[in-house]
């Protein structure tokens, strides 16, 4: 038995077709007593050879260096340049979503390998616009997320132009520029956990954040398939970026992370396999166990709040039934 294979098996339960080595791990970074080693491996894992995160920080290089409309166009309001960068965020969502969709859903070019539902996406459910969980997800995605994103960039580009958004450069502040793309993800972390807290209060849920929870048997298109109220929000760490002094770099960055990383967070698979021995992390078991369970893993794993608050779930028979418990003694209410 190859090593791959003893892998695969390694992986599988009764309740999923893979998991990743339980427990879930989470950063490091917030251990007392400090664990520098860890925290330094950690940091390293996620930059190292080539992840997902390193991936978004090209990217956010060759777009400033030749997709974004030059910086005196977008001194005013104009419907060219907004429309310039609408048509580029769409093109970006639609070729790594549905390019994820395809290798992993539609070509099944790893079948099985490393997807953690035994499901797929659903068909013929009510539930779904279309009675297509698929197209319910684009759509969503799409014509709400896609827009609510240009949104948020049109008003920070709008404020890059002018100077009223503090920025910096690799040569004016280097230390704080590379900083940046290491303490961001943290960031994100905090903002998506608090925000994801506020949208799981029964009221909204059932307005708003249900609208996302439909897709129990997540897909590339899951993620970025919200309400647009829930859009409006989850986007909003973009205005960060009027106040904290950084490179548009990192602003393109931060908006690839929140909306493209969607996809691969909820891609359903832990790893692209490309040939037989490489493979990139792109889905998160952390998520996966929340779209599950619900009522856990609020947050991300590069910030422990969910370990802090009594919402993690580490993946273990003993963390299913405390959740089950607390979703039994909500209802109860």
């Amino acid at each position: 038995m190859s090593a791959k294979d003893e892998q695969l098996k390694a992986g599988t339960s009764k309740e999923w077709n893979w998991h990743p080595d339980l427990p879930v791990a989470v950063t490091p970074l917030f251990s007392w007593p400090p664990r520098p080693l860890a925290t330094f491996r950690w940091f390293a894992t996620n930059w190292l050879p080539i992840t997902e995160y390193l991936i978004y920080a090209a990217m956010a290089g060759v777009v400033w260096a030749w997709l974004v409309p030059p910086l005196d166009q977008m001194q005013s309001l104009s419907w060219g340049w907004v429309l310039q960068l609408w048509a580029r965020n769409l093109i970006l969502m639609t070729l790594v979503a549905q390019g994820l969709h395809m290798w992993l859903y539609g070509w099944k070019k790893q079948g099985e390998d490393y997807k953690f539902d035994r499901r797929g996406p659903a068909k013929q459910a009510r539930i779904f616009l279309w009675n297509d969980q698929y197209w319910d997800n684009v759509t969503y995605a799409l014509l709400s997320g896609v827009t609510v994103w240009t949104f948020y960039d049109a008003i920070v580009w709008l404020a890059y132009a002018n100077g009223w958004a503090p920025m910096i450069t690799a040569q004016s502040n280097p230390i704080w520029f590379f900083a940046l793309f290491a303490l961001l993800p943290v960031v994100q972390s905090f903002h998506f956990y608090w925000l994801h807290r506020a949208l799981h209060i029964p009221w909204i849920y059932k307005r708003v954040h249900s609208v996302h929870h439909r897709s129990v048997s997540v897909a590339p298109w899951s993620g970025f398939s919200m309400h647009p109220i829930e859009h409006v929000g989850y986007m909003s760490l973009l205005l960060i970026f009027l106040v904290v002094p950084a490179h548009p770099i990192h602003f393109l960055f931060i908006g690839f992370s929140l909306a493209l990383a969607s996809a691969t967070s909820h891609a359903g698979f832990e790893k692209l396999v490309l040939g037989d021995k490489a493979h990139l992390k792109v889905g998160s078991f952390h998520h996966q166990l929340h779209h599950r369970y619900f009522e856990c893993n609020y947050g991300g794993p590069e910030m422990p709040w969910d370990n802090w608050f009594g919402s993690f779930h580490d993946g273990s028979p003993e963390a299913t039934e405390r959740v089950r418990e607390t979703k039994r003694r909500m209802h109860s209410k």
